[in-house]
């Protein structure tokens, strides 16, 4: 959908508002085939508890999709007189649908040139078009991994308990996404197809990434009396990240540039980088009372810094951060380490039948991983950014109440102030909230278990979920050039670039509250319920995606009404 005000009408639409219609010519296929192995042994030296694991595990994993190409003309005009097929079957299909309905303000004249080029008879598509103009997607992504801890800790009753170990995990990823053009018959399952096939590639990422990851760790309980137990920990984590680019050195037989624009140069070099932090933590708890426990605790959180598909930051410099949209967007083929500082202090209790936990806490994340989306002539992109730093604070209340034997009522409270204090990758979002964080939520339900029979009980769970306003992006309450402000000036309808300019207030997902029932027997090796999930229907918008640079965002629906049958036997 597009947030364009200065076109008004459905090209300034609303997230909360969209209708969710698909009408794409390609049906989307996700295959995934999946082993895993893992082993655990257990011994008990006496006093001492060693714990060691391994895990295997091969996941190959492809997808096929219809493209979003269309409205970008990728596929109206050929370099190489070998894809002809594709161009003449983009305006054959475009012919041939003219006026077929799509979602607003999408519409299918008789050529797929874009309208404001060709007015009277051109087409605004939107993504996933039922025309081949949007070409199509192929992807895979396929991975095998092992892992394995060994962890010694004692079993002692004294003051002190201590617990130390290790961990590996060698981790071997493919990645590759290929952008075709499509002649109608079909997608071909590999990444590279020759310019005289049936679906020839024009723009290809794939990478071998490689991870060794190596960690220690330990921890001290200490209890100097019964009612005070202090803990610290300390673990430090070491990852070795190498990517090896597999694009074959091509030419886009569409474009006539390289088929991944980071080949200006030739082939992409091979990158290798090491991501290492020492992680603390210190933890508290004192016990005032039987009814009342007072805690705290500080710790440092860490995420590997990694790879982009090498070449992603050639294809943001060269369409967007040049005149007239200058996004001044920092995008790298590499990102950065995540480290967070968080603190926590609360209290638990109980009154009577009530146990109730209140706590408050303050995080800081220093170069935050986030993702950004890219749409043009080129497809979709997506990368990971690094934001600088971000700052959350909130309090967090939540309790039980045994009303009666076997019925409890419980509730819980989340309110989070978040706020982007330092962003060189988009540096004008600097006030803005932290993508993905609600305001608050809300969580409110009952479960009732009664014996209706020997060794055999009823029971009913009601819960309430609110999630309250939610922001997708750094880019929040402003206005942006985009690339129609790039190309309104030069097209026939010859308006001023700020027509094409963005504005994102109204991609901030409102709040909406969902209602899961669920009503089951139990007995003492089998269970069977009956569920509905999100009962009374509720519509809200699952995720939103904006692409800043393209005027507007894709999002997805929430999960509609869903209610099933659930038996289960324990042997």
């Amino acid at each position: 959908m597009f947030h364009l005000p200065a076109f008004g009408g459905a090209f300034y639409e609303n997230v909360n508002a969209h209708p969710f219609h698909y009408y794409s010519n390609i049906v989307p296929t996700n295959d995934q085939k999946t082993f895993e192995a893992s082993l655990k042994i257990d011994h008990d030296f006496g006093g001492a508890k060693l714990t060691a694991w391994a895990l295997y595990s091969d996941v190959k994993n492809d997808l096929t999709a219809d493209g979003t190409s269309a409205d970008f003309a990728r596929y109206i005009a050929a370099a190489n007189p070998a894809v002809a097929s594709v161009v003449n079957a983009c305006f054959a299909s475009t012919a041939r649908l003219t006026g077929f309905p799509v979602n607003p303000p999408g519409f299918i004249g008789q050529i797929p040139v874009p309208f404001i080029f060709a007015p009277a008879t051109g087409s605004t598509f939107g993504a996933y078009s039922p025309t081949t103009c949007d070409g199509t997607q192929y992807q895979v992504r396929n991975q095998k991994d092992f892992s394995t801890e060994i962890r010694l800790a004692s079993t002692g009753t004294g003051p002190i308990g201590w617990q130390f170990g290790g961990y590996y995990l060698h981790l071997d990823r493919f990645t590759g996404v290929s952008l075709g053009g499509d002649t109608g018959a079909g997608v071909t399952h590999q990444l590279y197809n020759a310019p005289n096939s049936s679906n020839p590639t024009s723009q290809l990422f794939a990478d071998k990434f490689r991870t060794d990851v190596f960690a220690g760790f330990g921890s001290v309980d200490w209890k100097p009396v019964d009612s005070v137990s202090i803990t610290a920990a300390l673990r430090y984590d070491v990852e070795k990240r190498r990517v090896d680019n597999q694009v074959p050195v091509a030419i886009d037989p569409f474009t006539g540039g390289p088929i991944n624009p980071g080949q200006t140069g030739g082939a992409i070099p091979s990158k290798s980088k090491t991501f290492e932090l020492l992680e603390p933590k210190i933890s508290a708890r004192w016990t005032i009372s039987p009814a009342l426990n007072l805690f705290g605790n500080w710790g440092v959180g860490f995420k590997s810094g990694g790879f982009n598909n090498q070449g992603s930051a050639a294809i943001v410099n060269q369409n967007f951060n040049v005149a007239p949209i200058n996004a001044g967007v920092l995008i790298t083929d590499d990102f950065r380490k995540e480290r967070s500082s968080a603190y926590e202090v609360g209290f638990k209790g109980k009154v009577g039948p009530l146990t109730y936990n209140v706590a408050g806490y303050y995080t800081q994340v220093r170069d935050m991983q986030f993702f950004e989306f890219f749409v043009g002539s080129f497809g979709l992109l997506r990368v990971v950014s690094n934001i600088d730093r971000v700052d959350l604070k909130g309090v967090e209340v939540n309790g039980d109440l045994k009303l009666v034997p076997g019925w409890t009522v419980f509730g819980g409270f989340n309110y989070t102030d978040s706020e982007i204090k330092k962003n060189r990758s988009r540096p004008d979002t600097v006030g803005n909230k932290s993508p993905y964080t609600p305001d608050y939520t809300i969580n409110l339900g009952s479960q009732q278990e009664f014996r209706v029979a020997n060794n055999v009980n009823l029971l009913f769970r009601a819960n309430y979920r609110v999630t309250g306003p939610t922001w997708f992006h750094t880019v929040q309450n402003q206005t942006k050039a985009t690339i129609f402000s790039a190309l309104l000036p030069i097209s026939a309808l010859a308006l001023p670039a700020f027509v094409g300019n963005a504005n994102y207030s109204v991609t901030r997902r409102e709040a909406f509250g969902v209602l899961d029932l669920r009503l089951g027997l139990e007995g003492h090796s089998w269970k069977a319920a009956v569920f509905a999930n999100n009962a009374l229907n509720r519509r809200y918008v699952n995720e939103v995606i904006p692409a800043i640079e393209f005027g507007g965002s894709f999002n997805s629906p929430g999960a509609p009404r869903a209610y099933g049958f659930e038996i289960g036997y324990k042997f």
